[in-house]
């Protein structure tokens, strides 16, 4: 993912409904907070799966993710 090499301080994943925009905002994330960037991924999909992927409940508050360090996220 070339765009993470310098990211601005928000990124944002739009688009239609099926085309991965969970998966790749979760990946994007993932790869900062290893490169040691403090992460906030933030999802306001009334259907988030955010939570799923990484086998956790988040809800509309901040909610580190423990098998990602500098990792949180949150559904609102």
């Amino acid at each position: 993912m070339n765009f993470l090499q310098q990211p601005p301080r928000f990124l944002f994943f739009t688009g239609k409904g099926g085309v991965g925009k969970t998966s790749i905002a979760c990946a994007a994330a993932v790869q900062l907070a290893d490169a040691g960037k403090k992460v906030l991924l933030v999802s306001t999909d009334a259907a988030s799966d955010v939570g799923q992927v990484f086998g956790i409940d988040i809800g509309n508050r901040v909610v580190a993710v423990p098998a990602v360090p500098n990792l949180s996220a949150m559904e609102i």
